[in-house]
C-alpha cells in the first residue's frame, strides 16, 4: 500500500487526505496481526493430521484413507467460507 501511495501522481495525492492514507494502512495492519495470531496452526495442523492419522490406521485400516481425504478436501471450502 505505501508502495502504492507513492506511485501516486500529484494530483491524485492532493484529492486523499491524510486520514483516508492512515485508514487504509492501519486496515492493512490489523490483518497482519491478526493473522500472526494463527501463524502456529501452520505447524501444529499436518503434525495433528499426521498423529491422529496414524491412530486412525491402527483402528481401521486402509479406509481410514477416505475420511483423511475428505477432510483434507474440505480445507480449501472452510477457508473460501471463513474470508
Amino acid at each position: 500500500m505505501f508502495i502504492q501511495s507513492l506511485k501516486l501522481s500529484k494530483s491524485a495525492q492532493g484529492k486523499t487526505t491524510v486520514g483516508q492514507m492512515v485508514n487504509l494502512l492501519s486496515n492493512d495492519v490489523i490483518r497482519f496481526d491478526t493473522n500472526l495470531l494463527f501463524i502456529g496452526y501452520l505447524v501444529i495442523g499436518p503434525l495433528q493430521m499426521g498423529i491422529l492419522g496414524y491412530f486412525l490406521w491402527d483402528e481401521v485400516g486402509n479406509a481410514c484413507f477416505a475420511g483423511i481425504a475428505f477432510v483434507v478436501l474440505l480445507v480449501p471450502i472452510e477457508c473460501k467460507c471463513s474470508l
